[in-house]
């Protein structure tokens, strides 16, 4: 994972094709089981706002929220990050690169527009370095295998 001030980068290649990249990070039946369970207010529509729930180490549950800010099917999903009551707001990118038919790239990003609250433990970049590792790295990766 490359990191900067204000942002966390990967560059990753998957067995599985755009279109099935695709639905696997933008369906919610596909992205509870790897990622998070989703409201039913997660669709594919620029401007639409989704909540999120997320439990940090101490058990506590955090409300993350988004909105849809850029939708190309197959290519680029961009949504933004927040924690509801909390400072602080990121962006969040998706671009899939097809390599062939059965192969994608995907270049994924993090860029955190206003900090978070440094003061809160759970908002530590770290966190967020060693949870986008384990997502990107080991959950899509399994969940990409059983389909």
């Amino acid at each position: 994972m490359e990191k900067t001030d204000n942002s966390l980068s990967l560059k990753k290649v998957y067995k599985a094709s755009a279109a099935t990249l695709w639905k696997v990070i933008t369906e919610r039946e596909h992205l509870k089981q790897w990622y998070f369970e989703f409201t039913e207010d997660w669709q594919l529509k620029v401007g639409q706002q989704f909540d999120w729930y997320g439990t940090d180490d101490d058990c506590k549950e955090w409300q993350h929220r988004g909105v849809m800010i850029e939708i190309i099917p197959n290519k680029k999903l961009v949504h933004s990050w927040e924690y509801v009551g909390s400072p602080g707001t990121s962006v969040v990118t998706w671009e899939l690169h097809p390599l062939d038919e059965n192969t994608t790239e995907l270049h994924f990003s993090h860029v955190f527009t206003i900090p978070f609250d440094a003061n809160e433990p759970a908002f530590k970049r770290e966190n967020f370095e060693m949870g986008w590792n384990h997502i990107l790295n080991i959950s899509l990766v399994e969940h990409l295998e059983k389909i």
